[in-house]
């Protein structure tokens, strides 16, 4: 299994900046351990069938990181059906400030997410619960492959403030969304990961 190296980091560091997301080394490696913990983890419970380094990079940590600058300037995100942490908990390591509760209704994956906030992102919550368990609203709100997305904002819908965002991960050939009852669409977010076109579609609660 390919571990972590320089060229590494640097596909990371460029693939992020080509993302709008400024890494510094310290967040760098918080990512490399990621990768370790993910890689360890792995060999008990089904995470991911991706492990080897560059394409967790590609495909988990550069998509999950594409959705950082619409959430910059919010407090509060919730991250619906976590799994692995993609993409609540790269947010949590890419944006410090962010208060990220991550959820997830199997108890290991939520064990795996316990491991990386004791170790790499104390500004984590990871939770064991189903989301129509919530009961508060969240700055912004992202799920990443746990419904089609029409169901997603769906489910989502409520968990965002007023103000907030509501965001949906597709890929770029994906229908167009229509807007939930009481958001607007915002304009949407085109980018490419592993040599796939994405789209990002984020609606704000009016």
């Amino acid at each position: 299994m390919a571990t972590w190296d320089a060229a590494t980091s640097q596909r990371l560091v460029s693939g992020a900046a080509a993302l709008g997301v400024a890494l510094d080394a310290a967040q760098v490696d918080k990512l490399a351990q990621y990768l370790a913990l993910l890689q360890t983890w792995n060999r008990k419970i089904n995470l991911t069938a991706i492990t080897e380094a560059r394409a967790v990079v590609e495909l988990h940590f550069l998509d999950s990181l594409a959705v950082a600058p619409l959430v910059r300037d919010c407090a509060t995100l919730i991250d619906v059906g976590a799994g692995a942490g993609f993409p609540g908990a790269v947010l949590a390591i890419a944006l410090p400030h962010l208060r990220v509760t991550a959820i997830d209704g199997v108890a290991k994956k939520v064990a795996f997410l316990q491991t990386l906030k004791r170790t790499l992102a104390p500004n984590l919550e990871p939770l064991h619960v189903r989301d129509e368990q919530i009961e508060r609203a969240f700055d912004a709100a992202v799920s990443r492959a746990t419904w089609d997305p029409p169901e997603w904002l769906m489910h989502g819908s409520r968990l965002v403030a007023p103000g907030g965002v509501l965001v949906a991960m597709q890929t770029a050939e994906a229908p167009e969304l229509d807007a939930p009852v009481g958001f607007r669409r915002a304009p949407a977010v085109a980018y490419e990961v592993g040599g796939a076109a994405r789209r990002l579609q984020p609606f704000r609660r009016e």
